[in-house]
């Protein structure tokens, strides 16, 4: 499944992601830095007094794709 992280700048000039599970799998680039900005514009997020979306940075597809290795929570016949 692809998530869309939205990476921005936060008062304190970290940078923090917003990810996404379940986001349009089309969008351009334009649309999606004007949504960021719409985002830090609600100042909804903050720790600690501190806002954490202030500056769109980047945003991305991440392909979150499992390989598992073992597995022994199935029990055997």
């Amino acid at each position: 499944m692809k998530v869309l992280e939205l990476v921005f700048k936060s008062e304190q000039h970290k940078l923090r992601t917003l990810k996404l599970n379940y986001a349009n799998q089309v969008l351009q680039s334009t649309e999606t830095k004007a949504l960021m900005q719409r985002i830090a514009a609600l100042e909804m997020f903050q720790k600690d007094g501190v806002q954490l979306y202030v500056t769109p940075v980047a945003a991305r597809y991440s392909d979150n794709q499992v390989s598992p290795i073992f597995d022994d929570s199935k029990p055997v016949a």
